[in-house]
């Protein structure tokens, strides 16, 4: 079967970072959690995109601080497998700088474990 891919949008660009889907909702969990403490984020809210199109996923949203506007999405699909950040178009300028290093560090930690 064909790698599947998380097409950009005219509302927002999505950054995919190859991933196998050995790892569980649980354990990616705590590895966002600890990137996002590097980077200076929080996980304000967790929740799921369609469950339809993505049955089991998860997808959280990570801030620089409650009050500051902005909000970097990222999604795990482990039966895809897919994991990817979406920087909507509209977002501050930290959330655009912030995507790509989320991609890169979660991209170094699955490869490096």
């Amino acid at each position: 079967m064909a790698q599947r891919t998380i097409k950009d949008t005219d509302k927002s660009r999505n950054i995919q970072v190859p991933i196998t889907g050995d790892i569980s909702l649980d354990a990616m969990e705590l590895l966002l959690a600890d990137v996002g403490t590097e980077l200076g984020l929080i996980i304000s809210h967790v929740t799921t995109l369609s469950r339809k199109k993505y049955p089991n996923n998860r997808h959280w949203h990570f801030k620089k601080d409650l009050k500051v506007k902005g909000c970097l999405d990222v999604t795990y699909w482990p039966a895809g497998p897919l994991f990817w950040v979406t920087i909507r178009n509209y977002e501050p300028d930290w959330v655009h700088r912030t995507g790509r290093k989320m991609a890169d560090l979660v991209e170094e930690r699955m490869t490096n474990g």
